[in-house]
């Protein structure tokens, strides 16, 4: 059985997710076609979106799986492009999946794999990279948050991995409560690591409350890292996801 695969990503009117995740979609059928046997059907690979769309997702994936139907095959494989196992990774991607099995019926059946987030150990791998390559003396993590119980789990396991503070943008213990901890502690050279897969506005924000906690704190240099971005890690995580059974 051969699958399409669909990448879901949360969605923005900022621009330049979309065209990262465009981008993401274009290196990933060229590494995947690689990864198959030259006898094996080219894969078929799309993006949807949660939210920000002009379509709801469950028709998305519907129109897709239809569209998988008619190339012969009968299974669509959805990726979620989230960090954490939130209420859209658990709660919101579910119930659009089955909306939309529901009105496909037995034709083409959709499988949910793991959330991007899921491969810690390989997030950190990337994330020491970023960390090495910017001498401070402590990082801060900084996730969006997830107000789901256990949530934040993997953002509190990620950090203890790299050596840095957790924090988050949605919920406490927030960015200014982290730094303000550790500028009384003594500390001089704090660096941000936003937990963020693409840039976009938050990232923007990020990057202003930066300036104005410089401003606040003046003896002390902080250094904002990049978002994780569309690079040969990224892509590969996302294939091995993708090629998992």
């Amino acid at each position: 059985m051969y699958s399409t695969y669909l990448l879901v990503s949360h969605g923005s009117h900022d621009p330049r997710p979309q065209q990262a995740l465009k981008q993401l979609a274009d290196r990933l059928k060229n590494r995947i076609n690689l990864r198959l046997l030259p006898s094996s059907p080219s894969p078929v690979l799309a993006t949807a979106t949660l939210e920000c769309s002009p379509v709801p997702l469950h028709e998305q994936i519907k129109q897709y799986a239809e569209y998988t139907r008619n190339l012969g095959l009968n299974q669509l494989e959805i990726l979620p492009l989230f960090l954490l196992p939130g209420v859209h990774v658990k709660e919101d991607i579910p119930q659009e999946v089955a909306i939309a099995q529901e009105a496909l019926g037995q034709a083409v059946s959709l499988k949910i794999k793991p959330y991007l987030g899921y491969q810690l150990s390989r997030l950190a791998t990337k994330l020491t990279d970023q960390m090495t390559s910017i001498p401070c003396e402590v990082w801060i993590l900084l996730s969006h948050g997830s107000r789901r119980p256990l949530g934040n789990e993997p953002v509190e396991e990620l950090a203890s991995q790299l050596g840095a503070i957790p924090a988050y943008w949605s919920i406490s213990p927030s960015l200014e409560s982290q730094i303000e901890a550790l500028v009384k502690t003594g500390y001089k050279n704090i660096g941000i690591l936003p937990y963020f897969i693409f840039a976009g506005g938050i990232t923007d924000a990020i990057a202003r409350l930066s300036e104005e906690l410089a401003e606040k704190y003046q003896s002390v240099k902080f250094r904002v890292a990049e978002p994780l971005g569309v690079n040969d890690t990224l892509v590969d995580l996302v294939v091995d996801i993708l090629m998992e059974n």
